[in-house]
């Protein structure tokens, strides 16, 4: 029978080289999140996966020198420092295996591995603690356990782990749990020596589980809690003793703030970009709360998805669940406290997810919702769940039939867990499936439908790719103005490759006055100027960028480029040789510098320049085409006949007029442009 007594023991004699229970557990928990991930460690890119990891340059190193790790760890702003952990731990991954998207899941599977293991020895500890140990300790190892198993095996954690830039949700939580258990085994050492060390590696997993995500700031708060709760217990000594040392953390909270925001006011603001004010934030907050409990304790595949459409509480009484919401909140918070002296462990539970979602749940400037929220909070909010079953079985430990049937049902729904998260992880292992599911589960979103856009422009299904972001500008239900302003810039890319330059500059234009800082809608204005032959309204546009961003490679080509084509050749010569020296792997200067000695009457300086860079790119046309007539006109027809081979190669069946036709089909784009007419002659010429 199983009884509380036993422990809830299996009637099995495992004998390991190691402890049993601690080996047991690992393993089990090793085998159960693999069978349960096993299908996601090829899953694809996604959402905000590409800004932060696949097009971000400063964490695509290919060395550990100092200014590569100082522009990894300033993130994507390159301002202040911003989640550097995550973004040095996604640097090392594009070190040792560039895009390869495996890689990347493994880490975050085995971040979200060692996550569980620490959690499972915090709690199993936490249960033998004087002030526990009567009520526990004989069933301290099922509950860890099982504890353990329904929060890691949960199927909301998938986008902290699956969805591979959540990997900052992940590692501040892994580090979050590292620094409690660490604190706790220094305040049960016995040798003060020994207390030390513990405490030196638990500042040490605070400071890292703050760097990696900002909500860890509220590490001080819980531990003060822990200690308080459920090693000092309450009482008012315990609490006066805490109150004066209550600074401390406000103290690390107002520094890593000051850290990641450069000031409170940058924290607070921004808000003139959502479609909510921070009062209406501060309104549909707790409603979000209650709803991520829901889907902690009801999470069937239907509810899950990655992007939610939630009605903003406008008012106190708009929506009507919204005062409900507030004071059921409020309610459970206060029997919390009302609880804290005959039940600690299950106030500690409860407060402890209601403070780890103040960060993201109050009163910064942040989306709504997004269920990896809840990788932190939820981590000990299945400790009631599980001490209620064991007591149920130990409740009918005189029916063993009973017991088999609280058993299995709690087996089915470890199993069922396990396959709702494989279900999810096969949805969100696909960008086709993630953005099919979540529009099915949330018609009106346009965030879905751009971004199913996208991945239909990605596969060159264009017809269906236009249908979807025109869908979502009629619905024009985005998250906030500058995700409008992205569509917008789709739009106006899609229109450019297009031809349709007189849809796609209104585009841009709009987008730019949302997002001024967005660089690519300028460099797009800048380009149909060009074509335009407007290249003064392309330099006046592009000049003073170059001096706020001098070392943004686009601007500096698109610049030099306009300086040519504005016939300012000696201008153009020499920016092109200082951005040549600053960028020693860039191509683009070499066109320009070769062009230019042609404009001077040096044609052997223009071959070398030209021959450079058709090393660097083979089958550029436009160098096969220069050197074609660089060639011609010095009487060098050894080597032209090796350039004729390469443009009958390039050009296929195609006739030489129609292939050069379509080079020079956004001529005004490019440094050098075909002399149609002479490469048809030389080419009869040497045909004949």
């Amino acid at each position: 029978m199983f009884t509380k007594e036993n422990g809830f023991a299996l009637p099995i004699n495992l004998k390991f080289p190691v402890n049993k229970k601690y080996f047991f557990s690992f393993i089990s928990l090793f085998i159960a999140l693999f069978l349960s991930y096993s299908n996601s460690f090829y899953g694809d890119w996604h959402f905000d996966d590409f800004f932060n990891i696949v097009e971000n340059p400063h964490i695509h190193i290919n060395d550990f020198s100092w200014d590569n790790i100082k522009n990894c760890m300033y993130g994507l702003s390159q301002e202040r420092l911003s989640r550097p952990l995550s973004y040095l731990s996604f640097a090392l991954n594009y070190y040792f295996g560039g895009l390869d998207v495996f890689d990347y899941h493994l880490v975050n599977f085995t971040i979200h591995y060692i996550a569980s293991v620490f959690l499972f020895l915090f709690i199993y500890n936490t249960l033998q603690l004087p002030l526990l140990r009567e009520k526990y300790a004989a069933i301290a190892y099922p509950l860890a356990l099982l504890a353990t198993f329904f929060w890691a095996l949960h199927p909301i954690q998938v986008t902290a782990v699956t969805y591979i830039v959540q990997r900052m949700a992940s590692m501040a939580g892994l580090f979050y749990i590292m620094s409690m258990y660490l604190y706790l085994k220094g305040r049960l050492a016995e040798k003060p020596s020994l207390s030390i060390i513990f405490f030196i590696f638990c500042s040490l997993a605070g400071l890292a589980s703050m760097l990696s995500k900002e909500n860890s700031v509220m590490l001080p708060v819980s531990i003060l809690l822990f200690d308080l709760f459920l090693i000092q217990g309450v009482s008012k000594d315990s609490v006066k003793n805490i109150l004066k040392i209550i600074v401390l953390p406000f103290v690390i909270i107002l520094f890593f703030g000051l850290i990641y925001t450069g000031g409170f006011s940058l924290a607070f603001g921004g808000y003139e970009m959502r479609n909510f004010t921070m009062g209406e934030r501060l309104l549909t907050e707790p409603r979000v709360i209650l709803f991520y409990l829901s889907l902690l304790f009801y999470p069937i595949f239907s509810r899950l998805t990655l992007l939610y459409d939630i009605e903003i509480s406008r008012t106190l009484l708009q929506p009507w669940t919204t005062v409900p919401a507030i004071l059921l909140i409020i309610l459970i918070i206060g029997l919390a406290i009302y609880i804290v002296k005959k039940r600690p462990l299950l106030s500690f539970c409860i407060i402890f997810y209601f403070l780890n979602h103040l960060i993201e749940g109050s009163i910064f400037n942040l989306e709504l919702i997004y269920e990896h929220r809840n990788y932190l909070p939820s981590m000990f909010l299945f400790i009631p769940v599980a001490e209620f079953v064991l007591y149920f079985i130990n409740y009918f430990s005189y029916k063993k039939v009973f017991q088999l049937i609280v058993a299995s049902g709690i087996i089915i729904i470890i199993v069922g867990q396990g396959d709702i998260t494989y279900r999810r992880n096969t949805v969100i292992s696909s960008e086709l499936l993630l953005w099919m599911d979540n529009i099915e589960k949330y018609p009106n979103l346009s965030r879905c439908y751009t971004n199913l856009g996208n991945y239909y422009m990605s596969q060159r299904q264009k017809t269906k790719g236009l249908r979807n972001y025109e869908k979502a500008m009629v619905l024009n239900n985005f998250a906030n103005s500058h995700v409008r302003a992205l569509q917008e810039h789709n739009l106006g890319i899609y229109y450019y490759f297009e031809g349709r330059n007189d849809l796609a500059l209104p585009c841009f234009e709009r987008a730019s006055k949302t997002i001024s800082t967005y660089l690519p809608n300028t460099i797009y204005i800048a380009k149909i100027y060009l074509l335009r032959n407007e290249y003064s309204l392309a330099h006046h546009l592009i000049e003073p960028l170059i001096k706020k961003y001098p070392d943004n490679a686009e601007l500096n080509e698109i610049f030099c480029l306009i300086l040519f084509k504005e016939n300012k050749f000696l201008d153009a010569e020499l920016y092109a040789k200082k951005f040549l020296k600053n960028n020693l792997s860039s191509t683009f200067p070499l066109p320009v510098l070769a062009e230019t000695a042609r404009k001077k009457g040096n044609v052997l300086s223009a071959v070398s320049l030209w021959k450079l860079y058709q090393q660097a790119i083979p089958l550029n046309p436009h160098a096969n085409l220069a050197l074609i007539e660089l060639y011609s006109q010095i009487n060098d027809d050894k080597t032209l006949k090796e350039e004729m081979a390469k443009l009958f190669c390039l050009k296929k069946s195609r006739p030489v007029i129609s292939y050069l036709e379509e080079i020079n089909r956004n001529k005004n784009l490019y440094v050098y442009i075909p002399n149609s007419r002479k490469i048809q002659s030389i080419v009869e010429k040497k045909i004949h």
